[in-house]
């Protein structure tokens, strides 16, 4: 894994100097140019990079300039902390704020949220695109890491992708500071507003998974681990970003008060943390090197199957699964798809529809009348990115007998 990374950080930073990434810059320029002393008593123009943290603003969190995008500060890198409404400064050379990202560490224990006055529980990070330092937040990061797993992406292609989960006017810019918009549009004041609510509730499934990761990876996340552990918590974030969407709906149409504790616990239940550990690591990791045009770690989706779970159905029914993605059409074999009733496992075909993305299971003989019957899709099923199930998916019906007799012979 180490030796991957060595060699992907080498040529990013090679490549970084020529050009920017499909998502980076827009930034404007720098916000200032200075004349100061370099370290060997040489005259050195710098340039000054300002800019905001936020969930609410975060006090005393580390700001770095990211020049070889590893997601860890390196010696050298410009660095500052930030201060009273998570204001922060960095000195940089003339350019590196256009070509580079900057990242936060909100640290546990240390960073201070001025929502709450309290310093926050778990460390996370927070990133920028190369050119847009001004504000960083929970919202700008899940931005970069859209860009970061999906190269093809524009900037507001990837900004697009994340209000649309969340549920955000696309009237909103993620990179405008949500605490201090300015907007007197009063409908765009309370997007705002959702936009805040969501980065709260966003920023703390950051710090509590990265927590149960690291817990579940031995009580630390190696340097070379961080950059999967990222696209791994913007992953589960945006599986669940309906519930989170669900909830600022409550706020903004019923007047429910957000409870960000409450929230982030609903999310979370929803997350199964045993299976953020080692093995996934490797599969993220395997998912990096196979470089696909389209970043897609989800298995395939179930979106209706018959007959539907703990319902009746003809004793002649045929058994039918629709996915949302294609499958892996080396998987499908007998035995992928099994049928048992009352006498044990029934026989029959299997059947792959590429174009519906069905799969089909016509039992070879009729089926018993007035009884139970149980479907089993066995977990290694998996898309043609090679993301399994994982787990079987089972459900049962109740046969009926619903067949004509045969017509009386004509004698």
């Amino acid at each position: 894994m180490k030796r991957f990374w060595t060699k992907i950080i080498s040529l990013f930073a090679c490549l970084s100097l020529l050009l920017l990434s499909a998502c980076g810059g827009g930034g404007g320029g720098d916000s200032s140019a200075t004349s100061r002393a370099a370290d060997d008593g040489s005259t050195a123009t710098l340039t000054t990079l300002t800019g905001t943290v936020a969930d609410g603003y975060l006090r005393d969190a580390r700001v770095f300039l990211d020049r070889n995008n590893n997601r860890i500060y390196d010696n050298g890198e410009p660095t500052a902390q930030s201060t009273t409404g998570g204001v922060y400064t960095l000195n940089v050379s003339p350019g590196e704020g256009e070509l580079f990202p900057v990242v936060v560490q909100v640290i546990a224990g240390q960073t201070v949220d001025e929502d709450t006055g309290t310093t926050v529980v778990n460390s996370y990070l927070l990133e920028s695109l190369p050119g847009r330092w001004e504000f960083v937040s929970p919202l700008t990061t899940l931005v970069k890491l859209e860009c970061d797993k999906n190269p093809s992406l524009s900037a507001q292609q990837a900004e697009i992708v994340v209000l649309s989960q969340l549920g955000i006017a696309d009237t909103v810019s993620l990179f405008t500071d949500y605490l201090a918009s300015g907007s007197v549009d009063e409908i765009l004041v309370a997007e705002y507003r959702r936009a805040h609510n969501a980065a709260q509730i966003v920023a703390h499934l950051m710090g509590s998974l990265r927590e149960s990761i690291s817990q579940n990876l031995g009580g630390l996340i190696d340097d070379d681990e961080q950059i999967l552990v990222s696209y791994m918590v913007a992953d589960q974030i945006l599986w669940q970003a309906s519930l989170i969407e669900q909830a600022l709906d409550d706020e903004r149409n019923l007047g429910v008060e957000i409870d960000v504790a409450s929230v982030t616990n609903a999310v979370s239940a929803e997350i199964n943390i045993d299976d953020l550990d080692v093995a996934m690591l490797v599969l993220y990791e395997e998912r990096l090197e196979q470089n696909f045009e389209t970043w897609d770690m989800q298995p395939p989706q179930i979106q209706s199957q018959l007959p539907p779970a703990d319902d009746t159905a003809s004793v002649d029914v045929i058994v039918s699964v629709f996915f949302d993605e294609p499958l892996d059409e080396t998987l499908l074999t007998n035995g992928i798809v099994e049928l048992s009733g009352p006498n044990g496992l029934v026989s029959g075909s299997l059947n792959y529809d590429s174009e519906h993305i069905s799969l089909t299971f016509t039992p070879s003989q009729l089926l018993l009348p007035f009884s139970y019957y149980q479907v089993t899709l066995k977990g290694i099923l998996a898309d043609t990115l090679g993301n399994p199930l994982g787990e079987d998916y089972i459900w049962a019906y109740t046969t009926i007998f619903d067949q004509m007799p045969p017509p009386l012979p004509d004698f």
